[in-house]
């Protein structure tokens, strides 16, 4: 038996997945599939489009295994951490043979060689780093130009073309999860395959492969479904117009405005302060914005600048929102890890992999949070963590089981069987 390891989000499945679970099955040679999957919020600051538990069907509908979560603190985190949380996540596990992520490179050679670098850093790198942000340059075009330094033989051979490395998303992910996994001396096979339609940022749905954003995006602007249908598998389609109907989304960061605003406007610079990735003066410009916008999208246009980009505020913002604070997100970026993995979804393949995990894996399985009682704090308080972020999307949401309730509390892996979904 060969499992697979994906790290997604899938917000929500479209075509542009399904060749990636396809592609990435072939390449590999796996047998079953295991997703770690963002939950109500994702690495961009965003909500998710619909509740996990219906991405997460949708996911299994169309092939894949197993999908458990990526707890929230790294789920809307920098790629760095999301990274982190979802290769140990997965390392834990104890029983995935291989990793296969979408890239628009199409190739690992400049990532390796890069995420070498990334995981054993030299002093020279380290000097060239803080030479390169005491410039003013934001920290990702410092470590980029720091890395260009020390690799400089390596970028100028004519074969070694790895200028947009460090330009595109799925690439630097990439390139995160190959230097986590070096970190850790795992032994997960890596595999990489060409992002093909359209791109990360791209909203134009015109083409069959289009960018979950542009599905959003339409879905947003227009209210309308019947554009998105020829971008979505059927399964996927249909599970999200059924969650849709039973009021469990559509929802977007617009529907935060008045819950984060009033938050804003609370806030002391201090409480700012408190917030991870609020550095370099940033709470005195979200101190001075918070006066002048009426909206989360004011606001973040307020605070954006060359430094400060746009995903980077709205992660911002969901940290205010979920109130997630320092020294709580440190300690679980830079020191602790994932220390319980939660099924969303599964399918009879996906309860092989459950199965084998119960013998392999060194961090418990969650079924039934109910029935999950940690003793260490620490881990009570990432749990609490989830649960709360679970209890905030459902306040936007019509459908009283998520609204008046806890959900993550109510809800169940969705097991879906050859002859319909059950509730286990």
């Amino acid at each position: 038996m060969k499992i697979l390891g994906l790290i997604t989000e899938y917000n929500p499945f479209h075509y542009g997945h399904l060749h990636h679970l396809q592609a990435s099955k072939k390449i590999s040679g796996a047998t079953h599939t295991v997703a770690v999957m963002s939950g109500h919020f994702t690495q961009r600051g965003e909500p998710s489009i619909t509740d996990k538990w219906t991405r997460a069907s949708m996911a299994v509908s169309c092939g894949i295994d197993l999908v458990i979560e990526l707890p929230t603190i790294y789920a809307c985190s920098s790629a760095d951490f999301f990274a982190r949380g979802s290769i140990w996540l997965l390392q834990q596990l104890g029983c995935i043979t291989d990793l296969c992520f979408g890239s628009e490179s199409g190739s690992i050679n400049g990532m390796e060689i890069i995420s070498d670098l990334l995981a054993n850093p030299s002093q020279s790198y380290h000097d060239q780093l803080d030479t390169n942000l005491k410039t003013g340059l934001s920290y990702p075009a410092a470590q980029e130009g720091a890395v260009r330094s020390v690799l400089h033989g390596i970028f100028t051979e004519p074969a070694n073309d790895y200028t947009d490395v460090f330009n595109m998303p799925n690439n630097i992910l990439g390139m995160a999860y190959l230097k986590h996994l070096k970190i850790i001396n795992s032994s997960i096979r890596v595999h990489t395959i060409k992002r093909i339609g359209a791109g990360y940022h791209d909203t134009d749905i015109s083409n069959e492969i289009s960018s979950a954003s542009g599905i959003r995006k339409q879905i947003n602007t227009t209210g309308k479904f019947d554009e998105i249908k020829r971008n979505m598998p059927g399964s996927a389609y249909e599970i999200m117009l059924k969650g849709f109907a039973l009021n469990r989304g559509p929802v977007f960061m617009s529907d935060f405005d008045q819950t984060i605003m009033t938050l804003l406007k609370r806030s002391s610079k201090s409480d700012f302060l408190e917030l991870p990735h609020v550095t370099e003066g940033i709470e005195n410009r979200m101190l001075s914005c918070r006066t002048v916008s009426s909206s989360i999208e004011e606001f973040i246009f307020c605070v954006k600048n060359k430094r400060i980009p746009y995903s980077r505020i709205q992660r911002m913002l969901i940290h205010l929102l979920l109130a997630i604070r320092n020294p709580f997100a440190i300690k679980w970026y830079n020191d602790l890890i994932p220390p319980y993995a939660r099924i969303l979804a599964f399918n009879d393949r996906g309860r092989e992999i459950i199965r084998i995990c119960k013998d392999t894996s060194t961090i418990p399985l969650i079924n039934k949070p109910s029935n999950f009682n940690p003793k260490d704090q620490t881990v009570r308080d990432l749990l609490a963590l989830d649960y709360r972020a679970g209890r905030l999307f459902g306040s936007v949401l019509q459908n009283k089981k998520f609204s008046h309730a806890d959900p993550d509390l109510i809800m169940s892996p969705v097991y879906l069987k050859s002859n319909g979904i059950e509730h286990v």
